[in-house]
């Protein structure tokens, strides 16, 4: 079975990472170019991509082997960041966390959802289900665990399909824009339902977008936090597990709205997807199920926005 596994790296063990696999790995490892990426390599059963950023996720059906091999220095060094990121983040009082899923694909929605949560009980039903950042399970484990979170605790989801999506980047041109105004949408509905209680984000752009948007909705919240990581929070992970489920229900609309498969994210593979697409139903087909405005749209041979 897939398993996917995240770590978090500095610069200096970015580097040695790349060394030590440009030494170690068979000589058929396929290196590839990725977005935002410092490297990506697939080899030894394992899809390794390590983003400009410092994120690096794991892939594939031998992970533990690839992990033990290559990556067991690394993986103390996430286990200390994960239990530095959770210290940081106290459940002490009602909370509603957020989270989206979507921004880096090409083809389908951008979703946000946001979840309220006590401590005492909620918290540990959380824990009983396995939260945890939906980055680190796989999608067939986050389908049944989003639909106990969804009924067990109070949820909303804001999902702009990627039509809506082109349409609204056409007048508000920057993708933290529009996550602010869904976050806040569904953070101010919670509130209204939760008066007072703390805000737990996960860090995409500066506070004050979300913080000014709830003051225009007259949101009474409580403290606001966005921090990196935040899935680390028990209500942001179960947020990031009910926006990825959300988003892969969406994602496969679009597939079967396209006629052929797709792919996530916006790497290689994708090219080769939209010019499929492109091919099967042109722009008009293509803006109902893709961002335009990635890169990957201008590498399509004939395509006009």
């Amino acid at each position: 079975m897939s398993e996917t596994r995240v770590y978090t790296l500095s610069p200096a063990e970015m580097a040695a990472l790349e060394q030590a696999l440009r030494a170690g790995l068979p000589g058929n490892a396929e290196w590839r170019s990725v977005d935002h990426a410092l490297f990506a390599v697939k080899a030894l059963g394992a899809s390794l991509v390590c983003y400009r950023s410092g994120k690096l996720v794991v892939q594939g059906n031998d992970v533990a082997d690839f992990a033990t091999r290559f990556l067991g220095g690394f993986a103390t060094a996430a286990a200390k960041t994960a239990a530095a990121a959770a210290a940081r983040l106290p459940f002490t009082g009602p909370t509603i966390g957020s989270d989206e899923a979507g921004k880096g694909d090409y083809f389908g929605p951008l979703v946000v959802a946001a979840v309220f949560g006590e401590p005492g009980e909620g918290a540990a039903e959380l824990q009983a289900m396995g939260v945890a950042d939906s980055k680190t399970l796989s999608d067939l484990r986050m389908f049944p665990m989003a639909e106990r979170i969804e009924r067990a605790f109070d949820c909303e989801v804001r999902e702009l399909a990627p039509a809506d999506y082109n349409d609204r980047w056409k007048s508000e041109p920057n993708v933290n824009h529009l996550l602010a105004d869904l976050h806040a949408d569904a953070l101010a509905t919670l509130l209204r339902r939760h008066p007072g209680a703390n805000l737990v984000v996960d860090r995409f752009g500066d506070e004050k977008l979300i913080a000014a948007r709830l003051q225009r909705l007259q949101a009474p919240a409580g403290d606001l936090l966005m921090v990196p990581q935040a899935e680390a929070h028990p209500v942001v992970g179960a947020a990031s597990i009910v926006a990825r489920v959300r988003f892969v229900e969406g994602y496969r609309r679009c597939e079967e709205e396209a006629g052929t498969e797709l792919h996530k994210g916006a790497g290689e593979p994708v090219d080769a997807a939209a010019r499929r697409v492109f091919a099967i139903g042109g722009a008009p087909l293509l803006r109902r199920v893709a961002k335009l405005h990635f890169k990957n749209s201008q590498r399509i041979p004939g395509f006009q926005p």
